[in-house]
């Protein structure tokens, strides 16, 4: 038993080891595929789909059958003798019945493009939902990167810290630098450190996020890696686009808005459907029926003559007689009672709704109400894009420019540092003046890798917004 548990630990370990590492393609892939709100949204298409087809059918005519059997006990009048029975009587009855709508104030017709607009709606729900998966994952998988890239700048700037504190080390042993120095750059190594395993601690945060936004398994989430280009091969492109023209284009392609105009649309449908409630319907009506009777009693054979009966005498004492004569009877076939017994009826049926407490009037208000609900929840929807994507260029733009900055000031800090160190070295400058000049280059770098990430988390929200692959 403990040998199989060992070997099943085995084989999880050396699977989650030999995962590779997920792209961001890949990433996005998977969360599309394990999203629950997007499940829920495939359904909810589903169930639209089911309603269009099911306003489809309703046009046909219905086709109902209803078959019973019954006995009835004491005094009652049987339907197919029409005479009074008291003894118990089996019944038997079969109908078909069917009814088509000949006219309803085209009200079937206005409900089949509406729910053809609904299923559109539910359609482009999906993709709706498709793209707020995308930017959870864009937005986790960009975090990651971004603490990434400053986890390893930190830890290459601690690396040239506690080299110098072990120049500084030999020359405190040396005699040729105040013990204080020394001191003072294990402080700024400490700080470093400390700064290492808080952005070490939040990329594991957000990397546990973009495991949970893709569904993966515990042991999956164990394991889990994220590869991306580095920072220096990444392009800074300046802005060029204008803000009318991405608005354009997210209005025309992004399905939150394409699916809010759908809705809008069905519910203008949605008043003339109601509306064709208060005109008159027609309806043609058509059914076949039969049945069976426990007293449906039929003669067979002959008549039988029998002897006369004497029944008086007449006022002179002459005898009177009546005639005796009988009749074998059987219970009519089950077969035959259904042949003569067969009836069929057909008819039309003209509704005019004078009054119906209001319902109709009611309705009709409420799809207007509704109606309006959908145009402002247009209007809203609008206002929401134009507000990202106003955001996001802005976000964009002073993140190139504040990339540029920062990138010039590292360059300028990495020579500033390295000039630093040689005059420490050389007993010109003090070791509180090494730290400051460092601190700020560890600000510089930091600044310039927020700048880079917060550009290009812009940009890919701009290209989710306008319908762009999502690529890196």
């Amino acid at each position: 038993m403990r040998i199989s548990i060992l070997l099943a630990l085995c084989c999880i370990i050396g699977t989650t080891a030999a995962q590779e590492p997920w792209t961001l393609e890949q990433c996005v892939k998977r969360a599309e595929e394990k999203n629950l709100a997007m499940m829920n949204a495939g359904l909810d298409a589903e169930l639209a789909d089911e309603t269009h087809e099911q306003a489809y059918w309703d046009m046909a005519p219905n086709l109902n059958g209803t078959a019973t059997h019954g006995y009835n006990y004491g005094r009652v009048v049987d339907r197919f003798t029409n005479t009074f029975a008291t003894d118990r009587v089996r019944t038997n009855n079969f109908y078909l019945s069917s009814t088509i709508t000949l006219f309803q104030g085209l009200q079937k017709q206005g409900t089949i493009k509406r729910t053809e607009l609904d299923a559109k709606a539910a359609l482009l729900g999906i993709e709706a939902a498709r793209n707020n998966v995308r930017l959870e994952v864009v937005q986790a998988f960009l975090d990651v990167l971004g603490l990434a890239e400053r986890v390893s700048a930190a830890e290459s700037q601690a690396a040239s810290t506690r080299e110098q504190v072990a120049r500084t080390q030999a020359l405190v042993d040396a005699g040729r630098v105040a013990r204080a120095d020394l001191l003072s750059l294990e402080s700024q190594l400490a700080q470093e450190e400390y700064t290492i395993t808080d952005l070490s601690n939040q990329r594991d945060q957000r990397s546990l996020a973009l495991a949970r936004a893709m569904q993966l398994e515990p042991e999956q989430m164990m394991s889990f890696e994220i590869q991306g280009p580095a920072i220096s091969a990444l392009r800074i492109m300046e802005p060029t686009a204008s803000s009318n023209e991405v608005l354009a284009n997210v209005l025309r392609s992004n399905p939150s808005f394409a699916q809010a105009e759908t809705r809008v649309a069905s519910a203008e449908r949605s008043i003339g459907v109601a509306r064709s409630g208060s005109l008159p319907s027609l309806q043609l009506n058509g059914s076949v029926g039969t049945g069976f009777s426990g007293r449906d009693i039929r003669v067979v054979g002959e008549p039988v003559v029998g002897a006369p009966i004497f029944i008086g005498a007449t006022q002179s004492g002459e005898a009177v007689y009546t005639p005796n004569v009988s009749y074998n009877t059987e219970l009519t076939p089950f077969k035959d009672q259904l042949d003569q017994n067969l009836n069929q009826s057909i008819g039309f049926t003209l509704n005019v709704p004078l009054f119906n407490n209001m319902q109709n009037r009611l309705a009709i208000d409420q799809a207007r109400v509704q109606h309006e609900r959908m145009r402002n929840n247009l209007v809203g929807v609008r206002n929401d894009l134009q507000r990202n994507v106003l955001d996001a260029m802005v976000a964009q733009r002073s993140g190139y420019r504040a990339f540029l900055a920062a990138e010039k000031a590292v360059e300028a800090g990495t020579l500033n540092n390295s000039f630093a160190q040689e005059r420490y070295e050389q007993g010109v400058i003090t070791s509180m003046e090494l730290a400051t000049v460092k601190a700020a280059l560890n600000r510089t770098t930091a600044d310039m890798i927020n700048a880079k990430y917060q550009y290009l988390m812009a940009t890919k929200y701009l290209e989710i917004l306008q319908g762009l692959p999502v690529t890196l």
